[in-house]
């Protein structure tokens, strides 16, 4: 099944918290809240890798 949002454009290896399609793509991605996300984000670093480390996930 295809996703509802669509990947960031540039395929970043990091998370845009500035961009509502960045934040909805992740959220989707991690299967996470916004608040969850932006939580996130601000205790670890915008890297993606670091994010899905931190709450748990694999890339």
């Amino acid at each position: 099944m295809a996703s509802s949002v669509s990947q960031p454009m540039s395929r970043q290896r990091h998370i845009d918290i500035y961009s509502p399609q960045d934040r909805a793509y992740w959220c989707e991605r991690f299967g996470v809240s916004e608040d969850v996300l932006r939580q996130a984000v601000k205790l670890t670093s915008t890297r993606a890798s670091t994010v899905a480390a931190h709450l748990g996930i694999s890339l």
